[in-house]
């Protein structure tokens, strides 16, 4: 409970913050209005015990003639007792009217208010995300926290304004009821705080338990969400058509939300328990106040008007301490967000730049070299590669091959620093690539990787990516595409470059897998490269777009070192050199004419 408590201020702190930085202006209004319609409901009430009061008096010292308009108007220039009774109901009528008007107005400030939060929120995310360690987005409880903040990120801004604004709200109003009950004893504003402490004992608790309650939740919802994108994404459908196996999916997405559903209702009856004991507590409280204040009118210590004023007074004030004790206990809910967001902003980063990183070198004169590089993934008790030595020289094609699991692609990784080596080093013309600003070091690889992406772009822009500095006009586009092959497709293509590729986004041309590989083939084409990867590179490629390939990766190989996995059978000319890897190490290292003949 200690531990709920002190981490208050550090979550109001980050609430503020984040709200404040996504529009000053529209946070500068939006507390003001705030403050406002806190402090009109007191004055409404300062005037309902006013006009009871001089009503009151008047009324029993006037005589009952029939009302009439002009005589009304008589009585007001006449009567300065009447006219201020008059006065007291209008000032009521305009904190009733404003009132209304701020509540309007903060419900259309709020609205945009909470955009402009969601906006900063997916900002933030996807600059935290983008330079993120590859090794995030292989952590089962990394992507545990990240789904639960995508998931928030569209509610909880709405949420956070209005427990915020809640907040503001009602200590303003609290402030000023405990005021007023003063002003009749000071035991009252201390009845009515007391009564509020076991309410926040309950809410308090919880919370905390709320707070372990949906992370624990959070595992099975993402199952229930993976198995219902598995039913709903173009990637499943032909599957589900071939094999038949919605209904598998479909009974284990039920069987997630049901235990979703029972685990909701449970936590739905535990928190109305303890609300109705609350609720309990606060009308007992006011039946006490009630009964007091009763004995004291009869007494004729007070007036009507301040009954009523101390019974209005009494509600307010425990709708307000309710309201302000939700409030913090949505706070330390915002918590379990804003803290999640927060670990993901700042997550440290095992591949980092160094304080002052050497500049990537423009040429490769020596090529990159491997001295006893040992690598194991985070979690795995088997390292992927063991005590790998070899150089990558200039100019030259390498092969990789190996079975399954022998550690080509885990290679490919630390050779575009995804990972660094635990033991060893990986150099670059004698510079340990540590020593590089990662991004800098990958700006200067081209890549195509097995799981490319199928970008709903047109085709320049896809292609475009490989190198986005490459201006949208350059010829470098058009070459790179019809070095990957894609010269028939500009042909037949009505809008060439410009043709809108995919059906998700719009209604474009949808490629074939093959035609897909020779898209991602020319982005790798694209990017000025010291060193391009290609990751099984033409497994999606006939004969002859395979050749086509391999012609164009020798041509493009000058001066650069080219590096591709493949499963194939690899013949004479498709490179220089072979490396094969068993079991993570290096199994052979020779000229591949050598190898393919033997």
């Amino acid at each position: 409970m200690t531990r709920r408590l002190y981490i208050l201020p550090a979550t109001l702190a980050r609430a503020v913050r984040l709200v404040w930085l996504s529009d000053r202006r529209l946070a500068f209004w939006h507390t003001a209005l705030i403050v406002l319609q806190a402090l009109l409901p007191l004055g409404t009430l300062v005037a309902l015990k006013q006009v009871i009061d001089r009503a009151t008096r008047h009324f029993s010292s006037a005589g009952h003639d029939p009302f009439t308009w002009c005589g009304a108007v008589d009585r007001l220039t006449a009567d300065s007792d009447l006219r201020a009774l008059a006065l007291w109901v209008a000032a009521g009528a305009l904190c009733l009217t404003l009132s209304a008007a701020v509540r309007l107005l903060i419900s259309w400030i709020a609205e945009f208010h909470a955009i402009a939060v969601t906006d900063r929120i997916y900002d933030l995310l996807h600059g935290a995300l983008l330079h993120a360690d590859y090794a995030f987005f292989e952590n089962p409880d990394d992507q545990n926290r990240l789904y639960m903040a995508r998931e928030e990120a569209l509610d909880r801004p709405t949420r956070l304004l209005a427990g915020l604004g809640q907040l503001l709200h009602s200590v303003i109003g609290i402030s000023g009821v405990f005021v007023i009950l003063a002003s009749f004893t000071p035991w009252l504003p201390l009845l009515l705080g007391l009564s509020a402490l076991p309410v926040l004992l309950f809410k308090l608790d919880r919370t905390r338990r709320f707070y372990e309650w949906r992370k624990s939740l959070t595992p099975l919802d993402r199952q229930a969400s993976y198995f219902h994108s598995v039913m709903t994404d173009n990637a499943g459908a032909k599957d589900i058509r071939l094999y038949g196996h919605g209904d598998f999916c479909r009974s284990r997405f039920t069987a997630a939300r049901a235990r979703l559903r029972e685990a909701r209702v449970a936590w739905r009856r535990f928190v109305l328990t303890r609300e109705a004991l609350g609720l309990f507590i606060g009308l007992v409280v006011t039946g006490l106040i009630l009964l007091w204040m009763t004995s004291r009118l009869l007494a004729g210590a007070v007036t009507v008007g301040a009954l009523v004023l101390c019974v209005q007074s009494v509600q307010r004030g425990q709708q307000a301490v309710t309201a302000l004790l939700n409030a913090v206990s949505a706070l330390f809910e915002d918590a379990l967000f804003l803290q999640s967001f927060e670990e993901l902003l700042n997550q440290p980063r095992r591949v980092g730049a160094p304080e002052h990183p050497v500049p990537v070198p423009a040429v490769l004169h020596r090529g990159i070299t491997f001295e006893n590089v040992s690598f194991t993934y985070p979690g795995c008790a088997e390292p992927a590669l063991r005590n790998l030595s070899f150089t990558l020289r200039p100019g030259e094609r390498v092969a990789l091959a190996g079975p399954n699991g022998a550690g080509k692609s885990t290679l490919v990784k630390l050779l575009c620093r995804l990972y660094d080596p635990d033991s060893g080093r990986i150099l670059a013309d004698g510079t340990d690539l540590r020593e590089f600003d990662p991004e800098a070091w990958r700006r200067r690889i081209g890549a195509l990787f097995q799981d490319f992406n199928h970008y709903q772009f047109t085709l320049r822009d896809n292609i475009r990516i490989g190198h986005p500095e490459t201006p949208e006009s350059s010829p470098d586009i058009e070459r790179a595409a019809r070095d990957a092959g894609l010269e028939p497709l500009l042909r037949s293509w009505p809008q060439g470059l410009d043709t809108r590729l995919g059906r998700w986004l719009h209604d474009g041309i949808e490629p074939s897998i093959g035609q897909w590989q020779k898209i991602a083939l020319a982005r790798a084409f694209l990017r000025p490269a010291l060193l391009t990867i290609l990751d099984e590179p033409t497994s999606a490629l006939d004969s002859a777009a395979q050749r086509e390939a391999f012609e164009a990766l020798a041509r493009l190989s000058h001066g650069r070192i080219a590096l591709f996995t493949s499963h194939r059978q690899l013949t004479s000319g498709m490179a220089d050199r072979l490396l094969i890897l068993r079991d993570g190490k290096l199994a052979d290292d020779g000229p591949l004419e050598e190898r393919s003949n033997k």
